[in-house]
């Protein structure tokens, strides 16, 4: 829904389509010059890794001990930390240089999960989730069993 109204360069209100187009130009403006100053994802990578992680905030540690497992049990992977949103091109180059790519997240709805699928339309079915929502931190067992059996299955 859209309000119809809105303002105009010298903050007046109004109901003109032109103002609001404008406006809407400038806030697109804003948000491609948000993605050049905030912090960038952070990347590790693996010699022959094809799967991708990508996760944020306090489940970074669990994920470096997932990712220490996966490998010593043969699967490497990368691993993309991300900062800040709106999501920045090292997402999409991330994406594209991997089979399949993991978002984790301690989130119902998977709503990171979206937010990469939405950045990334081309290659979105190389996307999946591994999202638990319990109240609890996720923890590295947790995550180390559900990578796991989820690439078994794409086997």
């Amino acid at each position: 829904f859209t309000r119809g109204s809105g303002h105009n360069e010298r903050a007046q209100y109004s109901e003109r389509p032109d103002d609001w187009e404008r406006n809407m130009a400038r806030l697109t403006r804003k948000f491609e010059t948000a993605r050049t100053l905030l912090p960038a994802p952070v990347l590790q990578t693996m010699p022959g890794a094809d799967v991708g992680l990508i996760a944020f905030g306090s489940t970074d540690p669990a994920i470096q001990e997932t990712r220490t497992r996966l490998s010593a049990a043969g699967t490497p992977t990368a691993y993309l930390r991300l900062r800040a949103l709106p999501l920045r091109p090292e997402v999409r180059n991330f994406v594209a240089a991997h089979r399949v790519v993991y978002v984790v997240e301690m989130n119902t709805d998977s709503q990171m999960h979206q937010l990469v699928q939405l950045h990334v339309p081309d290659l979105a079915p190389r996307v999946r989730r591994a999202n638990k929502s319990d109240g609890l931190p996720l923890t590295a067992d947790w995550i180390t069993d559900f990578l796991t059996s989820a690439l078994e299955k794409e086997k």
